[in-house]
């Protein structure tokens, strides 16, 4: 399909009721291994590409859902669970809510119903994030490109956190952060994810839905995370203590636990 960063678009492992994994802005499916080998063995788990498209005034969230849909319809799924991890959250309330017949349940993972930037300010943070950027240049050599992204997570930077964890997330970022082109990025940050208005219609969302996020998550805050949970009639909230905006890398162990955990109480009614 088009759209791939590099051969297939998508992962599949196991077999049963299928769980549909979107990564954030970068767009690589790769994002998702700790969380595709522990569903596994219960669950169909299929962590996919998103999406690449040139910037363009027209892009939306809408043409990353249809793409998701088209991977469905390739594998012969009518309905899945879907989770979306940030930008890939805004796709699945996108889906949830304007394609609810494709929809089994939604896990959204420290995303936004709409643009935020709660954190940035005259602090430490926005100062971690300026130098978070700087390390995700690939002209930087990755040895200082590393440093860099290592002390950005020390003061919770970007998507970077304080764990020990996050040096596997530096990891996944020098190698897959630009995979998909900076042009890509661009679409989903400047022009997708920016038109992106679900606040109001969230409670349109029927299905059961969990929300996570990661406690020293600067990106998409709490306070968020509560709103959007708020706002959907069964919807449940799991904090994950310590973890980022990216505790699915960081702190895979925990992350799976609470999900393995909401997984198993809904496909046991």
């Amino acid at each position: 399909m088009a759209g791939s960063s590099s051969g297939t678009p998508y992962t599949e492992k196991g077999s049963g009721i299928s769980v549909v994994m979107l990564p954030g802005a970068e767009g690589c499916k790769e994002f998702w291994h700790f969380q595709v080998e522990a569903l596994c063995p219960h669950y169909r788990a299929i962590a996919t590409d998103l999406l690449i498209q040139k910037p363009s005034l027209s892009s939306s969230v809408a043409d990353y859902a249809a793409y998701t849909l088209g991977i469905m319809d390739s594998l012969g799924m009518d309905k899945a669970i879907i989770m979306g991890e940030s930008f890939g959250g805004m796709v699945a309330q996108e889906i949830a809510i304007n394609h609810p017949e494709r929809t089994l349940a939604v896990v959204l993972c420290n995303t936004m119903d709409r643009p935020r930037g709660d954190s940035f300010g005259l602090n430490i943070f926005t100062l971690a994030t300026v130098a978070a950027m700087l390390g995700n240049s690939p002209v930087i050599p990755l040895a200082i490109r590393k440093r860099i992204l290592m002390w950005a997570g020390k003061h919770r930077g970007l998507v970077y956190d304080a764990t020990p964890g996050n040096r596997v997330l530096v990891d996944y970022f020098t190698e897959y952060g630009l995979a998909q082109g900076l042009l890509a990025q661009i679409d989903r940050f400047v022009f997708a994810g920016r038109k992106a208005r679900f606040t109001e219609r969230l409670a349109e969302i029927s299905v059961p839905t969990l929300v996570m996020h990661g406690s020293e998550d600067r990106v998409a805050t709490g306070n968020t995370a509560t709103e959007i949970a708020g706002r959907i009639p069964l919807a449940e909230i799991r904090v994950i203590e310590g973890g980022g905006h990216c505790h699915q890398q960081t702190m895979p162990d925990e992350t799976n636990a609470l999900l393995l955990e909401w997984l198993e109480r809904l496909t046991a009614d």
